[in-house]
């Protein structure tokens, strides 16, 4: 198998002694990587299509693993089995997660691992508003910018910075990623003339550069 850095990542988030729901599981290799390195008791590897439920069927024939990692056909969460504990959503945008997250088999879970492609600070909000902590954040850079995030029960306060830029996760990958946005915003209000979307621009870019100041 070719795991990507950021399926690597994920897995290594993933708690001890768990039952994973796998949810948009595509070729089944972060539940295969979970049991081969003795995370998980048993997976569910979920998608919503037949087609990657026959890809991940062949990977898991392939490993061995019939009976521990168990894909089933679902929308969301819709019919993962109840003993499952830990969910990872990975690898789409933000409005298909939050209409995941927003059924109420969510409950079951005790941790949640995110990796949305867009509107990061949208899927914060959602948490936050939802009742739920973010305990750890890890951002990795291949080809784009991803950030993961951990979560578990709980509430939380978030200032426009955090909801921005997350709590934790700030290390040389989080500093190109402001470097990177800074660069994209700067070329952006030099293309714009309206004075109301030039401030709006110009206040983000005062928020990246006082993160920045911070390492």
């Amino acid at each position: 198998m070719r795991i990507s850095k950021r399926i690597q990542e994920i897995e290594q988030l993933i708690p001890q002694n768990c039952i994973l729901a796998d949810i948009g599981c595509d070729h089944a290799y972060l539940d295969v990587l979970a049991i081969q390195h003795g995370k998980c008791k048993k997976s569910y590897a979920c998608d919503v299509a037949k087609g990657p439920l026959e890809n991940a069927k062949r990977v898991i024939n392939e490993n061995h693993l019939n009976n521990i990692v168990i894909p089933i056909l679902s929308c969301g969460l819709e019919n993962v089995p109840s003993d499952a504990n830990v969910c990872v959503i990975a690898g789409m945008g933000f409005e298909t997660m939050k209409s995941i997250l927003e059924n109420k088999k969510l409950q079951q879970f005790h941790t949640l691992i995110l990796q949305s492609n867009s509107d990061v600070m949208e899927l914060r909000k959602w948490l936050i508003a939802n009742h739920w902590i973010i305990t750890q954040e890890k951002m990795i850079h291949e080809g784009h910018f991803y950030v993961i995030l951990v979560c578990e029960k709980g509430t939380d306060t978030y200032t426009e910075e955090d909801y921005l830029f997350g709590k934790s996760g700030h290390d040389e990958v989080f500093h190109d990623y402001l470097l990177f946005r800074k660069n994209r915003i700067e070329s952006i209000i030099n293309q714009l003339k309206d004075p109301s979307s030039i401030q709006e621009f110009k206040h983000l870019l005062e928020l990246i550069d006082k993160k920045m100041k911070q390492f």
